[in-house]
C-alpha cells in the first residue's frame, strides 16, 4: 500500500490505497494464550485435587474463564467494528481518521538540517524536505505529488509573488550527477504540461555540463548540492530564483 503526502498550506493529508483484508482466523498470539491458560488450568486442577484445595481450583477456573471471555470478546468487537466500517462508508469516513496515526506535519521534514542527514533520506523524504523548505520561505499551496505519473512535478507551490513554482527532485549519491536526459524530460513537462511560471530542478548531487547547458537555454533554475546547503542554511528560494533569473537575462534567456 502506498501513501502519497499532499499538502495545502500547512495542512497534510494522505491518499490511502486499498487495505489488505485480514484473516478471520485467531491470531498466533491469541492461540498461544489459549494454550497457556489450558496448561495452567490443568496444572492447578491437579494440584488442587492432590491437596483438596477446591477453593483454589474454583478461583483459578474463574480467572482463566474470565480471561478467555475477555480475549474472545475483544476479538469479536474488533471483527464487528471492521464489518461495520466495511459496510458503512459514511461510518468508515468518520471513524478511520481517529484509528489511524496522524501524518507527520510537513514542517517536521526540516528536522534534518545537514547534507549528511539528507543523504540518508529516500526520494520521497527528499521531496518532503524540499516542500518544507518552500513552505518555510513563504510559499503557499505546497503540494508533494512525487511518484510514478507525476510528469516531473514532484513539488508544486505558489511563490510569495504569486507565480507557480514546479520542482523536480532527484535524490542521488553525491558522485552521481543528473544528466541531460533527466533535464530534457523536465523541460518537456514543466511549462508545456504544468504551466510553470518558474521551473526548478533540485538535486542532492550535481548536474553534468550538458544538463546545465540545457537548463540555461530553457531558463530552468537548478539547485545542486552546494546551493542546496545554502538553501537549507536559510537562503530563501525566491532569492535563489532571482539570482538565476538575472543570469538568464544576462544570457538573453527568458522562460518560454
Amino acid at each position: 500500500m502506498s501513501n502519497t503526502h499532499h499538502v495545502r498550506g500547512s495542512s497534510v493529508y494522505w491518499r490511502r490505497g486499498e487495505r489488505t483484508r485480514r484473516s478471520s482466523r485467531p491470531s498466533p498470539r491469541l492461540a498461544r494464550l489459549y494454550g497457556q491458560l489450558t496448561v495452567a488450568f490443568l496444572v492447578a486442577a491437579s494440584a488442587a485435587a492432590l491437596f483438596r484445595e477446591w477453593r483454589l481450583l474454583a478461583g483459578v477456573g474463574a480467572l482463566a474463564g474470565a480471561t478467555i471471555v475477555l480475549a474472545v470478546g475483544a476479538s469479536s468487537i474488533r471483527r464487528t467494528l471492521r464489518r461495520g466500517l466495511q459496510s458503512e462508508p459514511a461510518l468508515r469516513a468518520a471513524v478511520e481518521p481517529a484509528l489511524e496515526p496522524a501524518p507527520e506535519p510537513l514542517e517536521l521534514a526540516l528536522a534534518s538540517p545537514s547534507l549528511v542527514d539528507v543523504d540518508l533520506m529516500d526520494g520521497t523524504e527528499f521531496e518532503r524536505h524540499v516542500g518544507a523548505l518552500c513552505l518555510r520561505d513563504g510559499c503557499n499551496e505546497v503540494r508533494i505529488d512525487g511518484g510514478a505519473g507525476d510528469l516531473g512535478a514532484d513539488v508544486t507551490a505558489c511563490l510569495p509573488d504569486g507565480r507557480l513554482l514546479v520542482v523536480q527532485c532527484k535524490r542521488h549519491a553525491p558522485d552521481r550527477g543528473v544528466g541531460s536526459p533527466d533535464m530534457q524530460r523536465f523541460v518537456g513537462t514543466a511549462r508545456p504540461v504544468h504551466a510553470a511560471d518558474v521551473a526548478l530542478f533540485a538535486t542532492t548531487s550535481h548536474f553534468t555540463d550538458p544538463a546545465l547547458e540545457l537548463a540555461v537555454s530553457q531558463a530552468i533554475v537548478v539547485i545542486d548540492r552546494v546551493l542546496l546547503a545554502q538553501w537549507m542554511d536559510g537562503t530563501p528560494v525566491d532569492a535563489i530564483i532571482a539570482a538565476a533569473e538575472a543570469d538568464f537575462a544576462a544570457e538573453g534567456r527568458a522562460p518560454a
